[in-house]
């Protein structure tokens, strides 16, 4: 018999399928990276001010980069960057050139076209500006111009009064109810040792198309028929809709890192990169996943994609 946990009207967690995935999981033993790559991120060596500013700015505007017709992408020294791999090359390219960009006051002051120039033919770098501004006003104001206060306020802690996930709340960027990029800050800062939580069992994978497409796939997320026909057929969720998708995804990947004994850092970084690498849209390289065996996709031969649901800057 199938054990499954009816969370909402969206479907369920597929119970018997998380424990094959975590079987798996627990096999392979993903391990946290610890962000050094300077094509990306900032040097350990640099102030830690400004190490947690940047990376608190780069995940507030880390959300959807690639629309239908609308690719972002280019070419750097010879070498192709798409979607998030441009938008953090881009970011240590200004943070190699002008330091202080990534400081309350100067990410205050953000205009539309500061955006524009710095990032290019961003989509939306007009709320991507908004964004930007947000947290160096409220940074500012409510913690005295220091992000690195603001990060230890949460003496180590994810959850509880005062914890990184309530922090956030302050910052409009970080106000997805599923909580993408507030984990992904999370993880970003544990990793580099700029802030190390004490509570990592209350961490969460920052749920976006490529864990929610993997869940999918697996059949860890089982969808009710009304919106499995929506996916298939492409037609957008509500907002409603896909927080609901997506906190059934957060939960499932959730019992999987318990299961598996895997903090929910290291199984994020799995899972991103799996995504990008292997289970990408349309054509999947089924022959390099470690989780194939407990694939219902693979099993069917039937590969959908994740859900629609583009205008936004929750992920």
């Amino acid at each position: 018999m199938r054990i499954s946990y009816v969370g909402n009207d969206v479907g369920w967690v597929n119970y018997d399928k998380v424990i094959e995935v975590a079987d798996l999981v627990s096999g392979i033993r993903p391990v946290q990276d610890n962000y050094v790559n300077p094509d990306y991120y900032p040097s350990v060596e640099l102030d830690l001010e400004i190490q947690a500013t940047y990376f608190m700015a780069m995940v507030a505007i880390d959300h959807r980069l690639n629309l239908p017709g609308h690719p972002y992408e280019a070419l750097i020294n010879g070498k192709s960057y798409v979607g998030s791999d441009l938008l953090w090359k881009l970011g240590a390219e200004k943070l190699k050139n002008d330091e202080s960009f990534f400081t309350p006051s100067r990410l205050a002051n953000l205009k539309p076209s500061d955006v524009k120039d710095w990032l290019g033919d961003v989509w939306d770098y007009g709320v991507r500006a908004f964004l930007l501004s947000d947290l160096g006003v409220k940074i500012a104001s409510l913690f005295n111009s220091s992000t690195l206060s603001a990060l230890r306020s949460t003496g180590g802690r994810l959850l509880g009064a005062g914890g990184l996930v309530e922090l956030m709340r302050n910052f409009t960027a970080y106000t997805d109810p599923v909580e993408k990029k507030t984990y992904l800050l999370a993880k970003f800062i544990h990793g580099r040792g700029i802030i190390r939580f004490t509570d990592i069992n209350n961490a969460q994978v920052a749920v976006d198309n490529h864990l929610t497409r993997i869940a999918i796939r697996l059949g860890l997320v089982e969808l009710n028929q009304r919106f499995m026909n929506m996916v298939t057929s492409g037609i957008p969720f509500t907002p409603k809709d896909d927080v609901n998708l997506r906190s059934l995804v957060r939960d499932s990947w959730k019992i999987v890192s318990m299961y598996s004994h895997t903090d929910a850092f290291s199984l994020d970084d799995y899972l991103w990169n799996l995504g990008r690498s292997v289970c990408i849209r349309d054509k999947p390289n089924c022959g390099k996943c470690q989780l194939r065996k407990a694939c219902n996709a693979y099993k069917s031969g039937s590969f959908i994609n994740e859900h629609v649901f583009y205008s936004t800057f929750w992920y």
